[in-house]
This record gives C-alpha cells, structure tokens and sequence, in this order.
C-alpha cells in the first residue's frame, strides 16, 4: 500500500474500560506541520510521499517509418533528473527534512539520504524510471519534490521536455493527444507501490467518446511501468482525450508526444495531468507562440465556455473568444500568438482544459505543454529543470491574473530557503518573472498567502520550450476527528 493510502485508510480506534473512541473524519492536513486541534482530535504520523520520474522518451513499438533502408532513426535524448527536499515545522516545533531515496522501478537502489537536513541532489543521468520515496524526519512532514529533463539539439527527437514527477492518483485526464501521421502520444502509467493496479483507458474525440480498438483495462504490476500507445486504440485522431482510471490503487500518468514532419523534429514533451474539471478553468502559460487550446467535457450533455486571456500588460486577444465541447467529447480552438500569461475558461459546465504552444527552433519546432491547474494552496514546491551538468535552465514563472498575493521563496544549493518575494495579484494582468530574477536558486517554493493564485513554469533552451506543472502540495500532518461514546 502506498503512503496517501496508509494515511488514508488506516482506522484508528482505542479500546478503555467503558469508553469508544470512534473515528469520525479526516481533517486535511497543512504543509508545515499543523494548527492546533480540537479536544476530540487525534493526531496521524507524518507520512512518507513518492514521486515517479517516467525517464527517457519511451520509443518502443514506434510505427515504422517509410525510408530508405539506411536510415537509422535517432536516440532518445539525454535525460536528467534532480530532486530536493526542504524543511518543515513538526506539531512540537521542531524543524527537520525528509531523507530521499531513488530507485530505478526494477528495484536497483540509486542512493539515499538520512531524514533531518535539507538536501538537493545532482543532476542524475537517466537510463529507466525512477521512484524519488520521501521519509520523514520525526513528525516534519516531507517536503520534497523532483524534476526531470530531457533534450537534444538535433536528430528526430530533438526539443526540450522537463516535467515535474508525479505523486500517485486515482484519475488522471489529459486532452492533448493526437495520432495523426506523424505524432505519437503514449501514455506511460506507473505504479511505484507494493501491490498490482488495474487501471482502464477512455477516449474522447470531436464528436463524442471514442471506441477503444482492443482492450481497455489492463494491469499495472508493482514497481513497474506500462505504456499505452494510443495510437494503437485510436487511428488517425486528430483530437484526442484520454481518461485513465485506477480501478483498486493509486498510480502515476504522464502524456508523452513526439512529432516529426518526414525527417523534421516537431518536439517532444511530457504533459501532466490537467486539474479536475470544473466550471471556471484556470489554465497559466508561460511560453509565448502559437497556441491551441484543447478541452475535453466529462459530463453526459454539451458544454460551451467563454474563453479570456491575460499577459504581463493587461488583457490578451486571443484567435477565438468561445468553445463549444459535445457530451463526453473534446474539443480543439486556435488561440493565435499568445504571450505569457493565462487564458481563463468560464463554462456553463464542468470542463478540463490545455493548452499547446509551438515555438521555432534551428532543427524545426518544440511544443510546450500547459494543463489547467489547481490554486497554489499553501505551499508548493518545485525544483527547477537543468541541463546535463545541473545548471537550471532559463525560463519563467507565470501567476495568472486574479485576486490576492502569492510569495516565491527560492531554494538554495543547500537546500535552505532564502528571502521571500512578496508579489500582489491584479484582476486585469498576469504576473510574469524570469527565473532568472532567482539566479541561485535550485527550487522555488510558492505560497498563495491571499486568495487563489494558479501559476507555472516553462523553460527554455536552443533546443525547445516545455511548460512544469508545480507538483501536488505536501501532505503535512493530520488530524482525524474522534467521538467519545459510553
């Protein structure tokens, strides 16, 4: 079982002479720590957290491709991958980091670092995926978060992909798939626990749900990946949702695209989830291009939205002011040049929501991947791409438009944080900032301090551009309400 479902799960009760103490509810938890808690609460361990990095492009079962027979088509591109783990404030007030453990989802350990002080790894080579475990130091709940990234100048996979690893989920929904000639978009679906998951497979397309061609369950062992090639479910689909559901368990999902027009790289990118559909989507960019937006409809009629858009100087003009989604279906719009910022989704049902950015690069072009977010919340962490030698890359942050402040406290080589930026949120314009403005920072922690603030990160190299999604906030420490009865 992995460790959102030991905390979860678990049922806690205390046997005294005359008295049960029943568990009632679960109260969630805060990243550094806890508040105080009610006399009928009970206090739950700081619990370990996992985050899977898929490794290198997967190119097996690629279609062949119509040449002559010397052609040799090129390696997946060097991949890297750093993690960090920071501080946290337990119940007693004490400090402590969680200890890092990698190791390559066939079970060879890489390395481990004890529990107690701050830590930033290298920029280690990838050859296969790897599983970053956190354990807590005490009752410090783990802060932790890694980060991997893949690129190449030239050949047929030339671009740039960085993503941040995945924490496990029951449900992950991407609209950005494709299956035309010349793309591939696979799913790679990681189990990183002790026990097999059965996952199933959905798709959707511009006119409604999609017949899966074959079987749509399959089983994911433990400590291993499967990667779902989606062209082999769905032919020629120009539009593409997939929904990718774990029946008993939890998993990890990423969406992975290359494209290739003949012998011209198109890019390449590792896209994460996008955030649970919702009537108001929030979607941050922060790569400028040429930009299409895809929206998938989970609900069972069709769904309209209006669509609006914000840069660094105030509102933005996109291609297209609306979209229309049939009942379980996903739909695709062309948003024209867009600069950093947001495009922002109000529908009149619940909707999912990406959005696609082509940048020009020397070899041909890099697509840059944004799924719609969740609020920032308290604390997020997020370690910062690199290149191979474990410079990070250049880049920016974008903090869509809105109501409140946020503050960006980056992480040091050490892992200490260092000073906190303190930045207001404006209705009419996003907030964008080089990462350069953090120039020793390995890591940025970002707090929504007032109202809700939605951000993310892209990067950039000669290579390409590719859009990080800040990982899930920490799980801190919890509480579960208890009721005395005679």
């Amino acid at each position: 079982m992995n460790a959102f479902s030991r905390t979860t799960t678990t049922l806690v009760g205390i046997a005294v002479p005359g008295v049960l103490i029943a568990v009632t509810a679960f109260v969630s938890p805060l990243p550094s720590g806890s508040g105080s808690r009610g006399p009928e609460q009970i206090r739950l361990p700081a619990t370990p957290i996992t985050a899977l990095c898929p490794g290198p492009l997967d190119l097996t079962a690629e279609e062949a491709v119509d040449t002559d027979e010397d052609f040799e088509a090129s390696d997946a591109p060097a991949t890297v991958a750093r993690a960090v783990s920071v501080t946290t404030t337990a119940p007693d007030g004490s400090d402590g980091a969680g200890g890092i453990t990698a190791t390559v989802v066939d079970g060879d350990e890489q390395f481990r670092t004890d529990p107690g002080e701050p830590f930033v790894t290298g920029a280690d080579g990838m050859g296969a995926p790897v599983v970053y475990e956190g354990e807590p130091a005490g009752e410090s709940p783990v802060h932790m978060s890694a980060v991997q990234t893949a690129s190449a100048e030239d050949g047929d996979y030339a671009g740039l992909s960085a993503l941040a690893c995945a924490t496990p989920v029951t449900r992950a929904v991407f609209s950005g798939a494709s299956t035309l000639t010349g793309e591939d978009s696979r799913l790679l679906i990681g189990n990183p626990t002790d026990a097999p998951v059965t996952v199933r497979v959905s798709l959707t397309g511009e006119s409604g749900p999609l017949e899966v061609a074959g079987q749509d369950e399959l089983t994911v062992q433990p400590r291993s990946m499967r990667t779902v090639v989606l062209g082999a479910l769905a032919q020629e689909a120009a539009v593409l949702g997939a929904e990718v559901t774990a029946e008993d368990g939890r998993i990890t999902t990423v969406l992975q695209r290359t494209r290739r027009d003949g012998l011209t790289p198109l890019g390449i990118e590792h896209a994460a989830p996008e955030a649970p559909a919702a009537a108001r989507t929030v979607v941050p960019i922060a790569t400028g291009g040429q930009a299409r937006l895809r929206v998938s409809n989970p609900t069972d009629r069709a769904v309209s939205a209006q669509l609006g858009a914000h840069a660094a100087d105030g509102p933005m003009q996109l291609a297209n002011g609306s979209v229309a989604v049939p009942a379980h279906g996903t739909a695709e719009v062309d948003l024209g040049e867009i600069s950093p910022g947001d495009v922002v989704l109000d529908a009149d049902g619940e909707l999912t929501a990406s959005v696609s950015v082509t940048v020009d690069t020397p070899e041909g072009e890099d697509i840059a991947q944004y799924p719609g977010v969740e609020a920032v919340g308290a604390a997020r962490l997020l370690t910062l791409p690199t290149d191979e030698v474990g410079n990070p890359l250049e880049g920016d942050i974008a903090i869509a438009a809105g109501e409140g402040s946020v503050e960006i406290v980056p992480v040091l080589g050490d892992g200490q944080r260092g000073e906190p930026q303190a930045y207001d949120l404006e209705a009419d314009r996003a907030i964008v900032l080089g990462l350069a403005d953090f120039p020793d920072a390995r890591a940025l922690e970002v707090r929504g301090t007032e109202g809700d603030a939605f951000a993310t990160v892209g990067v950039r190299t000669e290579s390409g551009a590719s859009g990080v999604t800040l990982p899930a906030a920490p799980e801190g420490i919890g509480y579960r309400d208890v009721r005395l009865e005679r």
